[in-house]
């Protein structure tokens, strides 16, 4: 069973891959949150996602559409030939793509105006059973709206890249007691964000990174390593060559604890845990593709009962990358 946890406004879902995969217990998979949601809309379904071929929520964004529904998708130009997108578009959806080489890559669901679903998760069968990924759920309606102004923005003419306007109403909110900021880039200047939050660490950084190219972010964690904080990471197996390779070289050559990851399949997390207090996720790699071209998501959550979550997952991503390492 999937670890869910968090108030009613915040709540976390972490998948649970198998090794290897069997399509025969593909069941209580996170995509079971989305489609509750969506079976239960009355007004509006919006989703921005890089890819899409989930047939479970493909049927259930059709049924919304069916019983009067306004259902709204936005992806990545690369993945229109997906058949699940064909089936959207026959019964009338709106598929809106960016038409440009670099990449849609946001991960979020709006629904009705009152649910918003994030994370490192896409609606695909690799995301939800073979790869790690992280989905949030949340209904805090500051947060929410961000998230609606930002789907609005991608239906406009200068909706996508460097031309999308900075627009985010509530770019940091206090939600019970949990502090949530919104970015979303290029516009936003993500990576300051994220620099900051890293330079703030006082007792330990944890890290899962499916894409980790950034020397600017390895610069800051060494610099907190010199000052005694306690960093470790793990890095996406199959993305460790060229930039990947020589950031994860620089770190352990330092003394930094990184390991490749050992799911067979995808560690898809795009994580920072910080002093067990702090969590940075979203759709944003570590890249200066993520930074500077691609339309991307992030949340930085301020609370410890989330990062403790992420914490565990954190651990368990760990243990497993550790049990592959060993000859």
């Amino acid at each position: 069973m999937l670890p869910a946890a968090g108030d009613a406004a915040i709540q976390v879902f972490f998948t649970r891959p198998q090794d290897p995969d069997d399509p025969g217990r593909h069941t209580d998979g996170v995509d079971q949150y989305v489609i509750a949601a969506i079976e239960n809309a009355a007004i509006s379904v919006d989703i921005a996602a890089y890819d899409i071929n989930l047939q479970s929520v493909t049927d259930a964004l059709l049924a919304a559409k069916l019983r009067g529904v306004l259902v709204r998708v936005v992806t990545d130009s690369d993945n229109l030939g997906r058949s699940p997108i064909a089936q959207l578009r026959s019964v009338g959806i709106t598929v809106t793509s960016d038409e440009r080489t670099a990449l849609m890559h946001d991960k979020f669901i709006v629904v009705d105006g009152a649910i918003m679903f994030t994370g490192s998760w896409n609606p695909t069968d690799n995301d939800t059973w073979r790869n790690n990924n992280n989905l949030l759920r949340i209904t805090a309606p500051p947060i929410v709206q961000n998230f609606v102004v930002e789907f609005a923005e991608m239906l406009q003419p200068a909706g996508f890249g460097p031309r999308s306007p900075a627009t985010t109403p509530f770019a940091s909110t206090a939600v019970d007691g949990v502090l949530v900021e919104t970015y979303f880039s290029p516009e936003d200047g993500v990576a300051a964000h994220i620099l900051g939050e890293l330079r703030s660490a006082q007792h330990s950084v944890h890290f899962m990174a499916f894409s980790f190219t950034r020397q600017d972010f390895a610069d800051v964690l060494l610099e907190r390593v010199a000052a005694g904080v306690s960093v470790s990471g793990v890095f996406e197996e199959r993305l460790l060559s060229e930039q990947g390779r020589k950031v994860f070289e620089r770190l352990r050559s330092a003394g930094v604890a990184v390991l490749a990851d050992g799911n067979r399949y995808t560690m898809h997390h795009k994580v920072f845990v910080i002093d067990a207090t702090t969590v940075v996720t979203g759709s944003y790699n570590f890249s200066a593709s993520a930074e500077d071209s691609n339309d991307e998501n992030v949340v930085i959550l301020h609370g410890p009962a989330l990062a403790g979550l992420y914490e565990t997952e954190f651990d368990e991503v760990w243990a497993r990358a550790a049990r592959a390492a060993v000859p």
